[in-house]
């Protein structure tokens, strides 16, 4: 019995996963910090990014163990966690923020190469795609007003 529909849930959730960014970036951009946050908000960003990219090699592990692909799916996945952790050696500064966004970018790769592969399915790729590029702008952009 299902009680999802998984391609509804899976668009809603990395919007989900992709909005704190956006938020994120913005608040950077004011003046003034969020009561709200503890933190500023380019260690916000950080912590919450190394997590989604830690999520997204979870989700590549799981594909490669479930769909039984031929080549070696979760080494790339590995050092895109790797890239995350190392990241956080720099936590909300240009050289951190910069080392987060490589691992976003090796993850939205191999994202590419298993649905060029056809092991995952084309509407999952696009909106991993509009979610990957709406994280990447915003660390960019973040990136380029730390770096100001």
């Amino acid at each position: 019995m299902r009680y999802f529909n998984q391609k509804q849930l899976a668009i809603t959730l990395l919007g989900v996963i992709a909005s704190p960014f956006v938020i994120f970036f913005f608040l950077l951009l004011g003046s003034r910090y969020s009561s709200l946050l503890p933190v500023p908000p380019a260690i916000a960003m950080h912590s919450y990014g190394v997590l989604c990219a830690s999520f997204f090699a979870g989700i590549q592990w799981g594909i490669h163990f479930c769909k039984r692909t031929d080549d070696s799916v979760y080494l790339l996945s590995f050092f895109t966690l790797l890239l995350a952790w190392l990241s956080l050696l720099g936590p909300g500064t240009v050289t951190g923020l910069s080392v987060l966004l490589v691992a976003f970018v090796l993850s939205w790769l191999e994202e590419c190469r298993l649905s060029n592969q056809r092991v995952t399915t084309s509407w999952f790729w696009k909106i991993r795609c509009w979610s990957t590029i709406l994280i990447i702008l915003s660390l960019l952009l973040s990136i380029a007003k730390l770096a100001s």
